[in-house]
């Protein structure tokens, strides 16, 4: 019998962290501006006990901890996936990807760039409204289409005055 091959994602992405010098845990936590770690016991408070007694076994040092194990450990942040350390790093990337994007609808002094009445008219236009315009078989959907329907969320008609149609009067000299 063969035995099935298969990839190791985790080892992948921490051997990768290293080939890439990315900072440890501790120095990415630093930078994001949460209170510094000077040993495992620190880590009690952001890790359960039991993940900080697998990682005295693995790391000699808390400074030694992979950015990537350490952040997969976090506790999330309530109602959501990923701790803190990730989420400042996401965060982080997505402004510098924002701010550094001349292109970036949002920016302004560009040739091309929206006025202030019409990046208004935009923000006020959701997914909801792009969806019900552009598949003719959406004829109803939750105003938050990328959560779920509920009491909070429910589904409407694409008629339905919850969701805002384009008002494109900003656009007209």
């Amino acid at each position: 019998m063969e035995k099935a091959t298969g990839l190791d994602l985790v080892a992948f992405n921490i051997q990768r962290g290293r080939d890439h010098g990315l900072a440890s845990y501790t120095v990415a936590r630093r930078e994001c501006g949460f209170p510094a770690i000077k040993n495992f016991d620190d880590l009690r408070t952001i890790f359960d006990s039991t993940v900080v007694s697998m990682l005295r076994k693995l790391y000699k040092h808390v400074d030694d901890i992979d950015l990537f194990v350490g952040g997969m450990a976090e506790k999330a942040l309530p109602g959501g996936l990923i701790g803190p350390t990730f989420a400042c790093i996401l965060s982080d990337q997505f402004i510098r990807a924002k701010k550094g994007d001349r292109f970036w609808y949002e920016n302004e002094g560009e040739a091309g760039s929206f006025t202030k009445a019409q990046l208004k008219t935009l923000h006020e236009v959701s997914l909801a409204r792009v969806m019900c315009d552009n598949f003719p078989e959406v004829e109803r959907l939750q105003r938050w289409p990328l959560q779920l329907a509920g009491v909070q969320n429910p589904i409407v008609s694409c008629d339905s005055l919850c969701i805002p149609h384009l008002d494109l009067t900003a656009w007209k000299p």
